[in-house]
């Protein structure tokens, strides 16, 4: 088994797609980042685990119609555990580590050790470096990031 860990802004989407598209013809996420999703899931077999902050307010039913609906053809497994919900009155001070220790926590209770995985993300993951293709938020996730991700996953044969 494979995975994707996934962030939404500034992998799906990104700030220049935000401000530049027509707010009535606007999607959710880019189509052309979207793509690049697929192809790495295509290329590697992974599958996909939601760590966005997306999965605070949106159960993993309806992230999985709402990829789907903008063109995802992979499968979403799951989404990481909530350790720090918005919901708190202070702040996440490291947002970044948070997230790490997130997809560690999955990691820990998953029953099968991934063979592979990585974390498409616009925060810094420090603890995750390895395995981490880190994405800029005015821009999103590109080709290069794309080539990045089938290195850490392996190309399926």
């Amino acid at each position: 088994m494979k995975i994707v860990f996934l962030d939404f802004d500034g992998v799906l989407n990104h700030y220049l797609m935000l401000l530049n598209e027509d707010r009535d013809a606007r999607k959710q996420f880019s189509p052309p980042a979207v793509e690049r999703l697929n192809a790495i899931v295509k290329r590697t077999g992974a599958r996909v685990v939601v760590s966005s902050s997306w999965r605070e307010w949106t159960p993993v039913d309806a992230l999985r119609k709402l990829l789907a609906a903008e063109g995802f053809v992979g499968e979403v497994l799951d989404h990481t555990p909530i350790l720090h919900p918005r919901t708190m009155r202070v702040p996440d001070p490291n947002p970044g580590q948070t997230r790490c220790m997130e997809i560690m926590q999955w990691l820990d209770a998953c029953p099968e050790r991934p063979e592979s995985f990585v974390a498409l993300d616009d925060l810094e993951l420090e603890l995750l470096a390895a395995y981490h293709v880190k994405t800029e938020s005015d821009t999103g996730l590109l080709d290069t990031h794309v080539e990045m991700a089938i290195d850490l996953l392996g190309e399926s044969p």
